[in-house]
């Protein structure tokens, strides 16, 4: 047995499927991670799909007022609470949902000047 199928038998009750038809992977077989900007509130509801299925969803908000922002924000964190996922705020404009099995943890960026001090 490969890593890719023993990494989806450990985190998965189904067999252990050969093709991948994800739309990105960070590690085969760990995570799927959409990235996606809406446009209209009707776009949410697919990324909900997703969030249910178990992938990550990578929001950016830039592409709506701040209404349909708001309403898309409140839509998907109903369904974060349903599914028991985690959210986190990566920029102002966009947000992270991810299933209860992936821990997100942030990393301050280190800043240092162009002398290297």
């Amino acid at each position: 047995m490969d890593f890719k199928n023993s990494a989806m038998k450990l985190f998965s009750n189904e067999d252990p499927i050969d093709t991948y038809a994800g739309p990105y992977v960070v590690r085969p077989g760990q995570l799927d991670i959409l990235v996606r900007t809406p446009h209209t509130y009707e776009d949410a509801v697919s990324y909900a799909d997703k969030l249910i299925e178990g992938c990550a969803v990578m929001v950016n908000f830039t592409a709506v007022d701040k209404e349909t922002r708001n309403r898309i924000f409140d839509y998907m964190c109903g369904v974060s609470y349903i599914v028991n996922a985690s959210i986190s705020k990566v920029s102002d404009s966009i947000m992270m949902y991810a299933p209860a099995r992936v821990d997100v943890e942030k990393q301050v960026a280190k800043k240092t000047s162009w002398l290297g001090r």
